[in-house]
C-alpha cells in the first residue's frame, strides 16, 4: 500500500463525524440506518463505527484487568503475596465466561494489559478512535523487546518508542506501521537488534514439514531474510524460464511454475507433471506418476538483492536501520556486513550524476528509468494496495493520454489492477497544489463513493521518528 494517507473529505452535517466515542455515539449510530445514506455518509458512518469498536475494545480490556486483578486477589496465598499458577487461573475465569480457549484468554489478558497498564498512551489513543486496535497491537508487540531497556538518561526505550510512533502511526496501515516499529526499535538498541538476529538465526533457521488437506503439504523454510528474498528471486526467475520454455499445452499456474524450479534445483520433478529443461538440451518428457529425477537447471539466472542504507549507517557514523526489498528493515550490523560484498547502483536525483530521468515523448520507460522509479517507491501508489513495486507498472500521473510525460516527476509504480482498470472501478488521481519538480507524484485519490485521500510522499527509508545515534 502507499506509505500512508490521510482521509481529507470535508465533514458533513453528519453528527456521527464529530461525536467522541462512547454511549451516545452508539445510540446515534444505533438508530441510523445506513442504507438510507448518500454514498459518502455511508463511508462516514464506517468510520464512525470503527471508533466506536475502539472505544468498546478498550472498555473490555478494563473488564479484563478487573477480572484478572480479581482473580489474583481470590487465589492469592496470602497478603502480599502471588502464586506462579494465577495467570494459569485467571485464564481459566476469562476462558470459561468468554467461551474461547485458555491460551486465547491469556492472550486477550496480556493484550489488554499492554494497553491500560504497560503502555496507557496507546489505549488513550485506541479509546478516542484515534488508533485502531490493530495498530495499537502492531505497536506494543514491537516495542515490547525494548522494556526494562533506558537510555542515557534513565528513560524506558519502550515508553519513548511508543511517544513518537503514536504521532505517526494514525495514517499508517498495520503492514506499513509494523515496517516503521521495527526501524524504530533497532534504530533505539541496535546492539540489541543484533543479537535478537543472531539468537533468532542460531534457533529458529530450518525447513519443516506438515500435513494439509485434499492430498497437500506444505514445506517451509525459516532463515536469514537476505537468504530467503535471494531464494524466492532465484526461484521466481527460475520459475518463469521454466514457464516459457514449455510446450504450450502445459497449463500450469505460476505457482506450480515456481515449485516446479524450486524441485528441479534438486533434480526432481513434480509428480505426473513434464520435466522442462531450459539448458536447451533435448530431454524426453516424462508424464508418469512417479517422481523421477530430472536435470537441474544449471544456466546461471542473475538475481539482485536490493538493499537500501543511509550512507552515514554505512560509515559507521550512525545506527539508521537499512531496508531489504521484500522484506522490511535490517539492523545496522548486518546491512553494514551486507554491504561490504555487493555490487552498488547510485540513485541521486541531479542532472550530473548520469541517472536517467527524463525520456521525454517515450510511452514506456527504459530499464534504468524503471528501475529507479521501483527504487524510489516501494509499493503501489494506490492508498489501499500492499502490491510491491517490483510487480507494478509505471504509471503515468496525469495519464499519458493527457500529456503525462516519461519522466520520474510524473510517473509512479501502480499495480495492475489499479491502473489498467482505474477508469472501470471509478477511481481518480489528481495532483493538488504545488509539489517537489524532482519527486515522485502525490496525488489525491477520490473514491468512486466520493472520498478523497491523499497519499503522502514515500520515503526509501521513512524515518519520521528515528533518532540519530551518533
Amino acid at each position: 500500500m502507499a506509505d500512508g494517507w490521510y482521509d481529507i473529505t470535508p465533514a458533513g452535517d453528519d453528527p456521527w463525524e464529530s461525536i467522541a466515542p462512547g454511549p451516545r455515539l452508539a445510540q446515534l449510530l444505533a438508530d441510523v440506518d445506513p442504507d438510507h445514506l448518500t454514498d459518502s455518509a455511508r463511508v462516514a458512518y464506517l468510520k464512525a463505527t470503527s471508533r466506536l469498536v475502539g472505544w468498546a475494545h478498550v472498555r473490555q480490556a478494563r473488564a479484563l484487568v478487573a477480572v484478572a486483578d480479581a482473580v489474583e486477589s481470590a487465589t492469592s496465598p496470602g497478603p502480599g503475596m502471588t502464586s506462579s499458577h494465577q495467570a494459569s487461573w485467571v485464564a481459566d475465569e476469562v476462558a470459561a465466561a468468554l467461551h474461547v480457549a485458555a491460551r486465547t484468554a491469556t492472550v486477550k489478558v496480556n493484550d489488554a494489559t499492554a494497553l491500560l497498564r504497560d503502555w496507557p498512551v496507546l489505549g488513550a489513543e485506541v479509546s478516542a478512535g484515534r488508533l485502531t486496535p490493530a495498530q495499537a497491537r502492531v505497536i506494543y508487540e514491537g516495542v515490547s523487546v525494548l522494556s526494562g531497556h533506558v537510555d542515557e538518561s534513565g528513560a524506558d526505550l519502550s515508553e519513548r518508542a511508543v511517544l513518537g510512533l503514536v504521532r505517526t502511526a494514525r495514517r499508517l496501515p498495520p503492514a506499513r506501521l509494523r515496517e516503521r516499529v521495527a526501524r524504530v526499535v533497532a534504530s533505539l538498541d541496535p546492539e540489541a537488534a543484533a543479537r535478537r538476529r543472531q539468537s533468532a538465526e542460531r534457533d529458529r533457521t530450518d525447513v519443516s514439514l506438515w500435513a494439509e488437506d485434499d492430498g497437500m503439504a506444505c514445506l517451509a523454510a525459516r532463515g536469514p531474510a537476505p537468504d530467503a528474498v535471494a531464494l524466492r528471486e532465484l526461484i521466481a526467475a527460475r520459475a518463469e524460464l521454466m514457464r516459457e520454455q514449455a510446450d504450450e499445452s502445459d497449463e500450469r499456474t505460476a505457482g506450480q511454475w515456481r515449485y516446479a524450479a524450486m524441485l528441479a534445483a534438486f533434480g526432481l520433478t513434480p509428480v505426473g507433471k513434464a520435466a522442462v529443461s531450459v539448458t536447451g538440451e533435448d530431454r524426453s518428457v516424462d508424464g508418469s506418476t512417479d517422481v523421477k529425477p530430472s536435470t537441474p537447471i544449471v544456466d546461471p539466472v542473475r538475481i539482485q538483492i536490493r538493499v537500501t542504507v543511509p550512507l552515514d549507517t554505512l560509515f559507521g557514523l550512525t545506527e539508521t536501520p537499512g531496508e531489504l526489498e521484500g522484506y522490511g528493515p535490517l539492523d545496522p550490523e548486518l546491512v553494514r556486513a551486507l554491504a561490504a560484498d555487493a555490487d552498488w547502483i547510485r540513485w541521486v536525483t541531479d542532472d550530473v550524476t548520469g541517472v536517467l530521468l527524463d525520456e521525454g515523448s517515450r510511452r514506456f520507460p527504459g530499464a534504468r528509468l524503471a528501475r529507479f522509479l521501483r527504487a524510489r517507491e516501494p509499493h503501489c501508489k494506490h492508498p489501499s494496495c500492499g502490491v510491491r513495486s517490483s510487480k507494478a507498472d509505471a504509471d503515468h500521473l496525469p495519464p499519458y493520454a493527457e500529456g503525462g510525460r516519461t519522466r520520474a516527476a510524473d510517473m509512479s509504480p501502480t499495480c495492475p489492477r489499479h491502473n489498467r482498470l482505474r477508469e472501470e472501478s471509478r477511481w481518480q488521481a489528481r495532483e493538488e497544489g504545488p509539489r517537489d519538480p524532482l519527486g515522485p507524484p502525490d496525488p489525491v485519490w477520490t473514491s468512486p463513493l466520493g472520498r478523497t485521500y491523499q497519499t503522502l510522499t514515500p520515503q526509501v527509508l521513512a524515518s519520521d521518528f528515528i533518532p540519530r545515534r551518533m
